[in-house]
């Protein structure tokens, strides 16, 4: 009996090892401060990067996962290049590929642009003026530009640049624009033709903006509309079937939000004060194949991150259950 428990134990105890591993891995981590994009190609939510407080918030976890949704399942689909958080990610539409722009290592902000070929991310370039944390970041497909601005270069610093990126180099827009800020929302909409701004924080959280801006690729003009509270770090995306800037939730100077909000290309619209547990990098991604908001994790409070997943239908936000 000794000797056949003895073998049947290790066995036992692996067994349940492996089931918790799976289950573990059946949903990504809890975090902030990631990204999403929808990949017309594999017709699915890609998610990235990010970070989470740990022991209270006295360090923190990085990531370089790759997931996938589909809405059906989250799928664990690999790692790229390093750990970092606060990164921009659009989808090039005219490549079929996903970009990567600046971000935050635990220690700088950075400067690269990233393709990703595969799992792997294949750097593009490297501009250490361009160094931003958190920054807008978009494909103009009308023009075939990439567009970035503004973002965080250090603490207490903030960029007020619009750079545009033409397949070779990047570009400084010299006309004037928005503000220095972070934590922005900033979508691109192929209707109009207009990359769309709105919101963010200056160089200290005291200052939090709820200005409305469009670019059209040669001045940034500022609309004047009465619309969402001044936020920073909510989630935002472009609905391409109802031509709407979304944005849900963020923080404001009373604490996290959790009210959803459109833009049509002429004035705001409070769609929903229900939905998701108000938070700020409550960050999402439009699946265009399933027409559905998609929105993942994001900060409750701190130091405590989410990884629950939620759905807006064009009405209202429904939990996604992983069955």
């Amino acid at each position: 009996m000794t000797k056949n428990h003895s073998l049947v134990f290790p066995v036992f105890i692996l067994m349940a090892l492996t089931a918790l591993k799976n289950i573990t891995m059946d949903l990504p981590p809890k975090r902030a401060h990631h990204a999403l994009v929808y990949d017309e190609v594999s017709k699915s939510i890609l998610m990235t990067g990010g970070s989470t407080p740990l022991n209270g918030g006295s360090s923190f976890s990085f990531f370089n996962d790759l997931w996938s949704f589909d809405g059906k399942n989250w799928k664990l689909v690999g790692s790229a290049g390093d750990q970092r958080s606060g990164i921009g990610l659009a989808f090039d539409s005219k490549r079929n590929k996903i970009i990567s722009f600046g971000g935050f290592s635990g220690q700088s902000s950075l400067a690269d642009l990233r393709m990703l070929e595969g799992h792997e991310w294949k750097t593009m370039s490297h501009v250490q003026e361009l160094s931003a944390t958190e920054p807008g970041f978009v494909y103009d497909e009308d023009r075939d530009r990439y567009i970035a601005f503004g973002g965080s270069k250090g603490r207490g610093e903030v960029n007020e640049t619009t750079w545009e990126w033409s397949g070779n180099e990047w570009k400084k827009i010299e006309a004037p624009g928005p503000g220095g800020r972070q934590a922005f929302a900033m979508v691109y909409d192929p209707k109009r033709k207009k990359t769309f701004l709105f919101g963010g924080m200056g160089a200290t959280p005291e200052k939090i903006f709820n200005d409305t801006w469009e670019f059209d690729g040669i001045r940034w003009i500022k609309v004047d509309s009465t619309g969402p509270s001044a936020r920073m770090s909510m989630g935002c995306a472009y609905d391409s079937k109802r031509n709407l800037f979304m944005i849900f939730g963020g923080m404001s100077s009373n604490g996290m939000l959790g009210d959803t909000w459109a833009w049509n290309g002429k004035s705001w619209q409070k769609l929903s004060d229900k939905g998701p547990a108000a938070r700020a990098m409550g960050y999402m991604a439009y699946d265009k194949e399933r027409d559905r908001l998609v929105l993942f994790g994001g900060r409750i409070q701190w130091p405590n991150d989410a990884n629950d997943t939620w759905e807006w239908d064009g009405k209202e936000w429904k939990e996604w259950q992983n069955d």
